[in-house]
């Protein structure tokens, strides 16, 4: 269970350390690699379970929620859940742009982006290497 204290970028990268585990050993499309590790949350559509938890962390992460919500607006023409109406699934929808953000930019994603890999020990460990440097999520 990750700790509501956990800043957004600190939650996101503690979800694809803690998810990585759960695919040692499998071939993923690098570009696809966030998806893969936040699949569970999305077919959930709940990474709390508990809707008040899930305002919570909007909450605490209010600025990089405005941040997610003009990204999608952006990228997507509208923001495809509002957080008003439905937090739980806000909430997924940020952990999942964090995760694939954080991903995009680690070189071993990037340098095989069109490609297959296998998440085995060596290449779980650069990722992981690379995630524990991450600072702070850019959109």
């Amino acid at each position: 269970m990750t700790d509501t204290r956990l800043s957004y970028a600190d939650y996101c990268k503690q979800h694809i350390i803690d998810e990585l585990q759960n695919y040692r050993g499998t071939t993923v499309y690098a570009c696809d690699l966030g998806h893969s590790l936040t699949e569970a949350i999305n077919i959930n559509g709940s990474a709390t379970y508990d809707i008040r938890e899930a305002k919570e962390y909007i909450n605490l992460w209010w600025d990089e929620a405005v941040e997610i919500y003009k990204y999608q607006k952006d990228n997507y023409g509208e923001c495809l859940h509002n957080p008003f109406e439905a937090p739980s699934a806000f909430h997924v929808c940020m952990i999942i742009e964090g995760v694939n953000s954080i991903l995009a930019q680690c070189p071993v994603i990037d340098d095989a982006w069109n490609e297959e890999i296998i998440l085995d020990d060596k290449t779980i460990a650069k990722i992981v290497e690379y995630v524990e440097t991450v600072d702070e999520i850019e959109f």
